[in-house]
This record gives structure tokens, sequence and C-alpha cells, in this order.
């Protein structure tokens, strides 16, 4: 019985190997884990974004809210956010950001990189 996971490695640009590209569809989240950190995939008017699924407001897993266009809602108190730079939508009084992930396609693998 193995009780420890090892540790992905990074390559060595520092990005880790995640899912095809195929599978991150449109307005779509596909949730991923890298070395402990949740981080959602979804792709907006051809651009590939990668933030932290966790909500940072109140520490949610935005796997189970949704996203229109570039927002992504929290599923538990509909706090919004821009997945485009991070910044809250509403309420627009908050000052919490959205964590945001380098990304790319490397021959048809999305990579993230994380800090």
């Amino acid at each position: 019985m193995n009780l420890f996971r090892s540790k992905a490695k990074p390559d060595a640009d520092g990005y880790f190997t995640t899912v095809a590209f195929e599978a991150v569809q449109a307005e779509q989240m596909t949730a991923v884990t890298i070395n402990r950190h949740k981080i959602i995939l979804t792709r907006w008017d051809g651009t590939l974004y990668a933030f932290s699924a966790e909500c940072p407001h109140a520490s949610a897993d935005f796997s189970k809210g949704w996203v229109s266009r570039y927002k992504v809602t929290c599923p538990d108190h509909q706090y919004c956010w821009d997945m485009r730079n991070g910044r809250i939508l509403w309420p627009d009084d908050e000052n919490y950001r959205l964590k945001l992930y380098p990304v790319k396609v490397d021959d048809g693998i999305v990579k993230v990189k994380i800090d």
C-alpha cells in the first residue's frame, strides 16, 4: 500500500503537464490538481485561462460554480471575478483577487506554472 504520493515535477521552464488542450472546453471549467493545488482551466474567446479553484472570499470550490464569457462566479455567495486579470467584479466594494496562473499549450498539452 502506497501511503505517499509522488510529487509532479515541472519542466525546465517551471510548467507542469495537465490535460490535453481538447479537454478544456470554452465556457466550461476543467479542474486539475498539481501537487495539492486545485486549478481550474477554461477557455474564452480563443484564450486559455488557469486560476485557483478556491474562492478568495470564502474558500468555496469554483468547480461547483460557473463561467460566463470572462466572468467566474462562486457557487456559495455569487461573488464574481474577471478571469483575465483576477479583479473582483461583484460586489465592487470588496478587495479580493482571484489567483491566476501562467498557462500555455505545448504539443497539444496544457501546461500550468505554479508558484
